[in-house]
């Protein structure tokens, strides 16, 4: 009882190596695992919801043909519409400041000039905007804008093109109008139109009867038409309509993922809940390897000084018997440190609000099992160090540059599916691997999530995380056999006279 007593005050001296080992890169750890705990608990849609605009609209023609406004009402649609002074001081010191993403101004006579283009075949005009630099939600902005007026010519065009007795007369002569007095767009004779004859003037063949006729028209047989006078209430007729298709959900719907199809097998049904304490226990891998391994090495290292070892050998208690009770407490402490860090998880948990009755009462009493071995395992990892009498500093070292592999090959700070082979590889061959892999066999996730929970997988792997630390037990018991064996004078010098 006073070896354990005697452990528990050195461990108590070193508090500073628990603090910042064990607390503050634990309260780290727990940082990391709390991101992906609340990123968890928001439902991930399937729709594509792009980022929203601050764009300003000047007019600068009057709203005429009510292009101004209806552009206004189109753009509020994604983005967020805001009212700038029309001055140039202001439109600079709004871009430069970034208080807007897009600036659209509608310059003079910019309605009769879409007006004109649309009546000549030209291309719609431009209008002169102004985009943040730093915004690419401005330049998808900017897009809208062009794809709104050339929308709206075309709904200009379409909505007002004309098809009369003469322009079948120009496009396929005298035989085109007298079918049946009248063409087939425009007359009472539109359904009686032989369109046999249109088809064969047009080089067609292969094609009998009136099927076969209508199968072979297409929109190059047409004639091209006439626009009546163009007037700005025809552009605002034509502006409205390509707001309110743009508007109507039925006709222009959002993207969204069809699942139907998917394989049962490449859907993800792992609960949130059991992934997120999974992944947060996977977390104590670094500040427990630090924190035990490095107090093990510096309290054995205590015990094993010159001059504490040798009147612990003139003791009458059995130096092996002192040796265990040592190992005992260390070993209490770590297995206390598992319970506050699953302490920790579950209340990390409950802050996140996720449910705690998803989890497997078996997975949870496995994941712990493996939490425990793993920690009696750096203690063993410690006693090696203290051991092959390492100093602070060298323990120090070891643990950090030990500890580092471990976290970065056991698959908790990188995923599986981007680490190189080597990395792999190397990993497997770390303890730190198998504590995860059991954790994942233990709770039906991560490595398992395919083949759920797997309990021989599971003693498997927290079997080789024993193993690990009976190998570094057994090779540090034989390293302080073999320096026991070689006893170094630890007598102070004396001085002699000659």
């Amino acid at each position: 009882m006073n070896t354990c007593k005697a452990t528990v005050r050195v461990l108590v001296a070193h508090r500073l190596y628990i603090v910042i080992y064990l607390v503050l890169i634990g309260i780290m750890m727990f940082a990391i695992s709390g991101a992906q705990l609340f990123g968890s608990r928001d439902a991930s849609a399937d729709t594509y919801e792009p980022g929203r605009a601050t764009v300003a609209v000047i007019d600068r023609d009057g709203n005429r043909g009510h292009i101004a406004e209806t552009m206004r009402a189109y753009l509020a649609d994604g983005n967020d519409l805001t009212e700038l002074e029309d001055r140039s001081e202001t439109l600079q010191q709004a871009v430069a400041s970034h208080w807007v993403d897009l600036i659209v101004i509608i310059p003079e006579g910019y309605a009769d000039k879409l007006l004109d283009s649309a009546v000549s075949g030209g291309s719609a005009p431009a209008v002169e905007t102004v985009t943040s630099y730093v915004s690419g939600a401005g330049a998808m902005a900017s897009m809208n804008v062009s794809g709104f007026l050339s929308m709206t010519r075309t709904a200009l065009v379409g909505g007002n093109v004309s098809v009369t007795d003469e322009d079948w007369i120009a496009k396929y002569g005298e035989s085109a109008g007298g079918q049946s007095g009248g063409s087939p767009v425009a007359g009472s004779g539109a359904q009686e139109f032989d369109w046999s004859s249109i088809v064969g003037a047009s080089g067609a063949s292969g094609a009998t009867g009136d099927a076969g006729a209508h199968q072979s028209v297409t929109l190059d047989m047409l004639p091209e038409g006439r626009l009546k006078s163009l007037t700005l209430d025809d552009l605002a007729a034509a502006a409205g309509e390509v707001r309110d298709v743009a508007g109507d959900r039925k006709a222009n719907p959002a993207i969204a993922v069809d699942h139907s199809d998917a394989r049962a097998d490449a859907v993800d049904t792992t609960d949130a809940a059991v992934s997120g304490f999974g992944t947060t226990m996977k977390t104590a891998l670094y500040p427990l390897f630090l924190a035990m391994t490095v107090c093990t090495a510096l309290v054995l290292g205590v015990f094993n000084e010159g001059e504490t070892r040798r009147r612990l050998f003139a003791s009458p208690q059995r130096s092996s018997v002192m040796g265990m009770q040592r190992m005992a407490a260390l070993c209490a402490f770590a297995l206390i440190v598992v319970v506050a860090y699953l302490a920790a998880a579950v209340a990390l948990m409950l802050v996140a609000g996720l449910d705690l009755s998803r989890l497997s009462p078996a997975g949870v009493a496995m994941t712990t099992a493996s939490a425990c071995v793993y920690a009696l395992m750096t203690v063993a990892c410690g006693f090696l160090l203290g051991e092959c009498d390492f100093s602070e500093v060298m323990a120090n070292g070891f643990a950090n540059l030990f500890g580092l592999l471990i976290m970065f090959t056991s698959g908790i700070s990188l995923p599986l599916d981007m680490m190189p082979e080597v990395m792999l590889a190397i990993g497997r061959m770390l303890p730190g691997w198998w504590y995860c892999v059991a954790v994942d066999d233990a709770l039906g996730i991560g490595t398992a999530s395919a083949g759920g929970v797997d309990v021989a997988g599971w003693a498997t792997s927290t079997g080789l995380v024993a193993l690990f630390g009976v190998t570094f037990l057994c090779v540090g018991l034989a390293v302080g056999r073999l320096r026991r064996s070689r006893p170094v004078s630890v007598a102070p010098a004396t001085t002699q006279l000659a």
